[in-house]
């Protein structure tokens, strides 16, 4: 089996194009990979933060943005949602339940949106992150993506960054743009 396929297998997880039944499950899930946050004296709020809506999971599911890792029992364990940029593929939210971390279940997400972007012909995947947090950008630079230099942002990355920091609380000198060349 290849990773452009719909389903990926690694031992127990599976991996499959979010079900409209999986909406109600994800913002638990997010929830609960939040909970690492709560260890950052900075971040700590995060882990009590609201998360996304059901219905954001449904409007990224039907515009077929989002993949599931799912358990043997077919229940979701982590989930990736994803969006078009005029340049790239955009890594909108990547979270697995803290019960599934530090299996490999994020790193095969970020391949299956790897292998989408290429079949889909862009020529990048990009996304946002902490910049010194240890399982956002660091961990991203292991899987090959680069931080960008402010010069090197484009537009609609930056505007997802201004946002960030305008309606998300951030603190802009935290956050980075990272790129994945296709």
């Amino acid at each position: 089996m290849t990773t452009t396929q719909n389903e990926i297998k690694n031992n127990d997880i599976t991996l499959r194009p979010t079900q409209i039944d999986d909406a109600i499950k994800l913002p638990a899930i997010e929830q609960s990979a939040g909970q690492l946050f709560s260890t950052l004296e900075d971040l700590s709020w995060i882990s009590e933060s609201g998360v996304q809506s059901v219905e954001k999971h449904l409007a990224f599911i039907n515009h077929k943005g989002h993949w599931v890792a799912v358990n043997s029992e077919n229940e979701p364990v982590g989930f990736i949602m994803t969006m078009p940029l005029p340049e790239s593929l955009f890594i909108h939210e990547l979270s697995v339940s803290e019960a599934w971390q530090n299996r490999g279940i994020g790193k095969l997400l970020i391949q299956k949106v790897k292998d989408e972007a290429k079949a889909h012909q862009f020529s990048a995947v990009t996304l946002t992150t902490f910049r010194h947090v240890p399982w956002n950008a660091p961990y991203y630079q292991r899987l090959g993506f680069s931080i960008l230099s402010e010069s090197e942002i484009p537009h609609s990355l930056q505007e997802i960054l201004n946002n960030e920091v305008e309606s998300g609380g951030f603190v802009k000198e935290t956050r980075c743009a990272m790129k994945f060349e296709v």
